[in-house]
């Protein structure tokens, strides 16, 4: 199985209590496969994996697969600081359906190259599923190189990498670095702004997080970058593009993107407005702003 196409992080709907939000779970499903994505990929960045209890990602995983029912692949992140932890969770991960797991490296101390290779290695060694490696260095502070991520991709267990590193020289190393691999190994953009771009350049997919709110506009994005229409790449990245910038930068601190998307999916009426502890979720001014932003870009 090769992975391709969209595949967006998707946002975890909580309830008032901070516990799983099923009608909002089951809402963001239907929203999602109604847009035509082509998997969906849950307890990432956007979808606040590290902030939330393990009961509350195992209900998650869960119920997903349940509602997904094999219509596209579900893609689960394992990211921990404890190599038994995250293959423990894969276990269930599998027993629930889902078809990959994700991991970025872990997080606390940087690690080196030479780390790198051993982690996920081993990782990728004791895993019941496939492992796509997650390059998120914003939140690990290790970042992955085109050779340690080659080195990687010869392993059979190890099928793709998300390049979350926003910088698209290094995506392009990325690139030349897997091109003995492109049979069995997928590169897929992280960032909204860059995705088509990518695409047009020989990336598989995309991650990106503004799918939540726009699935359909993103899959079409992703298909005329795969048939070369450059035209309609560049129109529909304007709006992808003007989302994240309408959206993502109003609150402060790394979490302000996801502030902005949980509000707008709350004005949608798809999930609450309900962040991970500690995180409060926008009111006032900046969900007046939000309500703005989503006036543009819909008009």
């Amino acid at each position: 199985m090769k992975l391709t196409g969209l595949i967006p992080p998707m946002v975890t709907p909580l309830d008032a209590k901070r516990r799983l939000d099923k009608k909002g779970t089951r809402n963001m499903v239907r929203h999602l496969l109604k847009g035509g994505v082509d998997g969906i990929f849950l307890l990432g960045t956007t979808g606040e994996g590290p902030h939330l209890s393990y009961a509350v990602r195992e209900e998650l995983v869960k119920t997903v697969c349940g509602l997904v029912k094999g219509r596209v692949p579900v893609l689960v992140g394992i990211t921990e600081t404890d190599l038994d932890d995250a293959v423990a969770f894969a276990a269930k991960c599998k027993a629930y359906g889902a078809a990959a797991v994700v991991a970025a490296p872990p997080y606390y101390f940087k690690l080196t190259q030479a780390e790198c290779v051993a982690w996920f290695a081993e990782m990728a060694d004791r895993l019941p599923l496939p492992l796509v490696v997650y390059d998120m260095p914003a939140h690990t502070d290790t970042i992955i190189e085109p050779a340690t991520i080659a080195k990687l991709a010869a392993h059979p267990n190890i099928v793709a990498m998300k390049d979350s590193s926003s910088i698209i020289a290094l995506f392009n190393k990325f690139r030349i670095a897997l091109e003995p691999y492109a049979e069995k190994f997928s590169l897929f953009m992280g960032p909204d702004e860059a995705m088509g771009e990518a695409v047009l350049l020989g990336a598989d997919g995309g991650v990106c997080t503004g799918a939540n709110l726009w699935p359909a506009q993103f899959k079409a994005m992703y298909l005329a970058a795969k048939a070369g229409d450059v035209e309609t790449v560049r129109r529909l990245q304007r709006f992808t593009t003007m989302s994240s910038y309408l959206l993502y930068g109003l609150g402060q601190g790394q979490i302000g993107f996801l502030k902005g998307v949980k509000c707008a999916l709350a004005e949608m009426g798809l999930i609450q407005n309900v962040l991970a502890a500690p995180f409060a979720p926008f009111a006032g001014r900046e969900r007046a702003q939000v309500k703005a932003a989503l006036k543009k870009l819909v008009r």
